[in-house]
């Protein structure tokens, strides 16, 4: 999609608003000539970190997937097989003198089924209404977090931790709820989080800041 960014300049005779309306560049206010220029020179820099922060994603990609089948044959040579998915996605390498430290994480990004989750919220209000007790109050507030986050989208941390209490809780209304948060669930896609740490004066490491997130 094409940006409809336009940085105007004093240079011009007139600017042009939101509206589309042509203002003469006299009656268009200093505060907002102000503006133009730090917004565009804003968006020029920003522009250009995008750009770098591409090309380092792409990068690290590239070398973690070498590193990857370096380890992969390194495995095969010594007889040895990845069993879980996520180990052989998942890595962390060092630089020789453990200076600096990579790390890639694949992480599936949950999809939930709306009817379902509708219904399992509503068996988890009735299983709470009728059976709430003192060592169960926790559950609530699990329940308020995982349907009713500020965001108003199903938080999966909080419905990963609802289901882990099936078997402590052996309630039928809360089983049934659980079986069909779990029918609910759907990998929607698979996202790569990857860092840079840096080795710190007392052995600790620095996560370098890097906003991968949007790539």
């Amino acid at each position: 999609m094409k940006s409809q960014v336009s940085i105007q300049t004093t240079k011009q005779q007139s600017w042009v608003d939101a509206t589309g309306i042509t203002v003469p560049l006299k009656f268009v206010p200093a505060m907002d000539k102000k503006k133009e220029i730090l917004a565009g020179n804003i968006y020029k820099k920003a522009l250009a970190v995008e750009k770098i922060l591409q090309e380092l994603y792409e990068l690290m990609n590239e070398a973690t997937t070498e590193i990857r089948m370096m380890i992969k044959a390194e495995h095969d040579l010594k007889g040895k097989s990845v069993k879980d998915k996520k180990r052989e996605s998942s890595i962390t390498w060092f630089s020789f003198n453990k200076s600096l430290k990579i790390e890639a994480d694949m992480h599936d990004i949950v999809k939930w089924n709306p009817t379902l989750m509708a219904e399992a919220h509503e068996l988890l209000k009735d299983f709470l209404g009728k059976s709430l007790n003192a060592d169960k109050e926790f559950i609530g507030e699990l329940v308020m977090e995982a349907f009713s986050n500020s965001k108003g989208v199903i938080d999966s941390k909080m419905i990963f931790k609802l289901l882990k209490y099936e078997n402590k809780l052996k309630n039928a209304k809360y089983s049934k709820a659980c079986q069909l948060m779990r029918e609910a669930q759907d990998i929607d896609k698979t996202k790569m989080y990857q860092r840079v740490w840096e080795k710190m004066e007392d052995g600790s490491y620095r996560n370098i800041n890097l906003n991968f997130s949007s790539l």
